[in-house]
């Protein structure tokens, strides 16, 4: 499908993923950008783009009739970041009831294909190695995952009963310019010295640079056999979290990082979860993340590659590069501007 000339409504413009794919769309792809944003007054970025900027919430079904109104094109992005704690049902209504609301708008106004960002989190926070597409759903008890998984199935549902042309594509870790969870919260951790490696970060982590990310949506949306499929997106090589938090302390200045055996690490976490429960606070890490970090899966992304033509154009090293240019930038890195961010 040619898109360019084409109208599309990116929900969660004003977001990281959302953001960046937003700019690609309308600077490079000729691609009539409507930028969802639920406060105008918080568009920041997006108001250096030649998009339109329109008001809209997952759980206001009529602002997302309005906003979906003339589009050809759906790019579902909004949504919570990863986390694993928090209210179930806030997670519920903004991740399932909000991507069903937006699905109905889409399929009100007609659009040729919707395009739905979801994340390699359906399949558990312990995946078997080389897992991909054909994995089954694993739910684990994690609010993030587990209404990701409940929000696939809205989607697929209405693709099977209401012939909605859908795309899933399901990203690792997303770093880059902007993210808050896997590169300002990084770095910051680094800088106050609060990065544990687990078992001497030997866990490997599957990550994705933005850009990247960004290439695998745009080829999605342009292919028509993508329709009725989904995609697991990395930068195909799993790379150990020692290779991945060690950049950040290598631009932050603190190249030496504590780790811990697993089993103590189970131990100390308790403990900041005990705490947290008494003090109503959140756990600075939970037995959750250290099981996580001491995983050593690796996603297997040749069906991207094969249908897509996806192939990881940024490296870690120049992934990391270009972050470290932004993170100096914003003042996260010896100034003081990025420090409350």
């Amino acid at each position: 499908m040619e898109i360019r000339g084409l109208t599309a409504l990116v929900t969660g413009a004003s977001g990281f993923i959302g953001g960046r794919l937003a700019e690609r769309l309308a600077n490079e792809e000729g691609v009539r950008v409507r930028a969802m944003v639920r406060h105008i007054g918080k568009a920041g970025r997006l108001r250096k783009l030649p998009v339109q900027i329109v008001k809209g919430n997952l759980l206001d079904p009529d602002s997302l009739i309005t906003a979906a109104s003339g589009c050809d094109i759906v790019f579902h992005c909004a949504g919570f970041t990863s986390a694993s704690t928090g209210d179930k049902k806030e997670f519920c209504r903004t991740i399932v009831e909000g991507t069903e609301n937006i699905v109905k708008a889409s399929i009100e106004a007609g659009v040729k294909k919707l395009v739905y960002m979801s994340s390699v989190a359906v399949y558990g926070l312990n995946p078997p190695d080389r897992a991909d597409e054909n994995t089954p759903y694993q739910p684990c008890g994690n609010l993030y995952c587990d209404t990701k998984i409940a929000a696939e199935e809205v989607v697929w549902a209405h693709h099977r009963n209401a012939g909605l042309p859908v795309v899933v594509i399901r990203p690792a870790n997303v770093y880059g310019p902007h993210s808050r969870p896997w590169t300002i919260r990084p770095i910051n951790m680094v800088t106050a010295g609060q990065v544990m490696l687990i078992n001497g970060g030997t866990g490997l982590c599957n990550c994705v640079y933005i850009d990247n990310l960004v290439d695998a949506i745009v080829a999605a949306a342009k292919r028509d056999e993508t329709v009725g499929h989904a995609y697991v997106i990395t930068d195909g090589v799993a790379v150990p979290w020692k290779e991945f938090f060690g950049c950040y302390a290598k631009m932050a200045g603190k190249p030496k990082m504590r780790s811990v055996p697993e089993k103590l690490g189970q131990a100390i976490a308790l403990g900041m979860e005990l705490i947290a429960k008494v003090t109503g606070g959140q756990p600075k890490t939970t037995r959750e993340a250290v099981r996580y970090l001491a995983g050593k899966t690796r996603f297997n992304i040749e069906k991207a590659r094969r249908e897509l033509g996806y192939e990881p154009r940024v490296s870690l090293p120049d992934g990391m590069r270009m972050t470290e240019e932004w993170l100096r930038e914003e003042g996260f890195l010896g100034k003081t501007k990025g420090k409350n961010k």
